[in-house]
């Protein structure tokens, strides 16, 4: 789980992609939203950079040899871990970001 910088830094990486939710959306729903705003976007780079974030053991190049399903499965278990849902709502409602 991050600390509380690494997961503001998070946010704040993320935060252009999150979805309009409510607390009754289904997390792989909300997920999956960021991963399509992700690849729509002109900032394809935010996967990467916030998958090595959430998982500082591996590397660029490790992540680069991977299955695009691995990626997108650590992606998603990096979200769940650190309470991305959470944290996007917390910052949201502080007006952080």
């Amino acid at each position: 789980m991050l600390n509380t910088r690494d997961s503001i830094d998070l946010y704040l990486m993320l935060k252009d992609f999150v979805p309009d939710y409510d607390f009754n959306d289904d997390f792989l729903g909300f997920t999956g939203t960021i991963v399509s705003n992700i690849r729509n976007s002109d900032k394809p780079d935010a996967f990467g950079q916030s998958i090595l974030l959430m998982f500082p053991k591996l590397d660029v190049h490790e992540l680069a040899e991977m299955k695009p399903l691995k990626v997108v499965e650590l992606f998603v278990q990096g979200l769940a871990d650190n309470k991305f849902f959470l944290l996007v709502s917390f910052c949201e409602d502080i007006g952080y970001g």
